[in-house]
C-alpha cells in the first residue's frame, strides 16, 4: 500500500515521501522504507502506480512547487524513477488525480478546481469538477493525454456555424478561414458557442508568428474573450483572457508546453460544460480552465484568432450533446 506522507526530518518543505506499508492479511501492516522520498516537495497527495507496456509509473500531486499532477517511469518498481522533460498531465486547474484501467484502456481522473465566488480572479479551491483524460504511452515510455473516445462521442449534434471573414483581415487560400496580422491582432468570429459542447478546429501557424488559436466567449464588440493560444515561438500552448486582471501576462499556471512546428497541421478540441472548459492539442497535451466572468448573453461567440503574424484554420466545428 501507498500512502502520501512526509518524513519526520529534514528541509519542512522537502519532506514528503510516497510511504510503502506491506501486509499478508490486510489486517497488521508494516512500516517499511519510503517506496520514494526525492527530498523536493511538501507532501506527495493522491500516489498511484501502474504498469503500461515495459514501464511503471509513479504518479502524485504536489503543491509547494506548481500545483500540478505529475509523474515519474521506471522500468523496474526498485527504481530508479526517471523524471521526463515535461512530468505533468495538464496545467494549474487540475488535481488530485489517479488512474484506472477498463483493460484495453487507462484514464487519468481528477478535478478540474473551482474559484472563489465563481470569478476569474477567485483564489482555486479545493475541489471541482470531475474530469477525465485518455493516457498513452509514446515510443520513449513518456505519456501523452488525449480525450477520450466516448466523451468526444458523446457530442454528435451539429451547431451551425457562421464565420464572418471580411476581406481586410483574411486572404485567400485553400483552408476555411486565413487571418493574417503582422505586428498586430485580429480575431474572426465563427458562430455561437454551445454552453455544453465540443469545438474543433485544426490550426496551421506560420512561421515566425506569436500566437494563435481558439477565442471563447467573445463580446459583440471583440473586446472581451478568453484565449486558448498556441505559441509556437514559445513551444506552449495558453489559456488567457482579455482584458486581463490587473498586471499579469496570463493566467499563471494555465499553460503546458507544446510542439509546435510552423506550417504542420494542429488539431484543438475544446469541451465545455458551464464555466469547465478543457483543452486537448494535438492528442498530446491537456489544459483545464474556468470560464467564470464572461459568460453573460451576448458573450455566447467562439472564434479564431492571430496575434503578430498568420495562420490558417480548418476543419472548424461545433457539437452539443443533441
Amino acid at each position: 500500500m501507498l500512502l502520501a506522507a512526509r518524513q519526520p526530518g529534514g528541509p519542512s518543505r522537502r519532506r514528503g515521501c510516497t510511504a510503502l506499508c506491506a501486509s499478508a492479511d490486510l489486517h497488521t501492516w508494516e512500516v517499511r522504507a519510503p517506496f520514494w522520498a526525492p527530498r523536493l516537495y511538501f507532501t506527495h497527495e493522491c500516489p498511484d502506480l501502474f504498469r503500461l507496456g515495459d514501464w511503471w509509473y509513479l504518479l502524485f500531486s504536489e503543491f509547494s512547487e506548481a500545483n500540478l499532477t505529475r509523474y515519474r517511469m521506471s522500468r523496474s518498481l526498485a527504481g530508479p524513477w526517471l523524471t521526463p522533460p515535461d512530468d505533468a498531465f495538464d496545467g494549474r486547474a487540475f488535481y488530485a488525480a489517479k488512474t484506472a484501467s477498463d483493460g484495453a484502456h487507462r484514464y487519468l481522473f481528477g478535478w478540474c478546481a473551482s474559484r472563489e465566488g465563481e470569478r476569474d480572479d477567485g483564489r482555486w479551491q479545493w475541489g471541482g469538477n470531475l474530469v477525465v483524460h485518455e493516457l498513452t504511452a509514446r515510443a520513449d515510455g513518456t505519456l501523452a493525454v488525449r480525450p477520450p473516445e466516448g466523451v468526444v462521442a458523446a457530442f454528435h449534434q451539429p451547431v451551425e456555424l457562421a464565420p464572418e471573414q471580411k476581406p481586410a483581415l483574411g486572404e485567400p487560400c485553400d483552408h476555411a478561414i486565413c487571418l493574417t496580422a503582422p505586428g498586430s491582432f485580429v480575431c474572426e468570429p465563427v458562430g455561437p458557442q454551445p454552453t455544453c459542447g465540443k469545438l474543433t478546429v485544426t490550426v496551421h501557424a506560420q512561421e515566425h508568428t506569436r500566437g494563435c488559436g481558439l477565442a471563447l466567449c467573445l463580446s459583440d464588440d471583440l473586446e472581451k474573450g478568453y484565449y486558448i493560444r498556441v505559441e509556437p515561438q514559445q513551444q506552449r500552448l495558453v489559456f488567457d483572457l482579455w482584458p486581463r486582471p490587473g498586471d499579469r501576462p496570463f493566467v499563471t499556471g494555465i499553460e503546458r508546453p507544446l510542439a509546435v512546428t510552423p506550417g504542420e497541421p494542429l488539431t484543438l478540441i475544446v469541451l465545455l460544460d458551464g464555466s469547465v472548459c478543457v483543452v486537448y492539442a494535438g492528442g498530446q497535451v491537456a489544459l483545464c480552465a474556468r470560464l467564470y466572468d464572461l459568460q453573460q448573453a451576448n458573450a455566447r461567440r467562439w472564434g479564431v484568432f492571430v496575434q503578430q503574424g498568420a495562420a490558417e484554420f480548418d476543419a472548424l466545428g461545433a457539437w452539443t450533446l443533441g
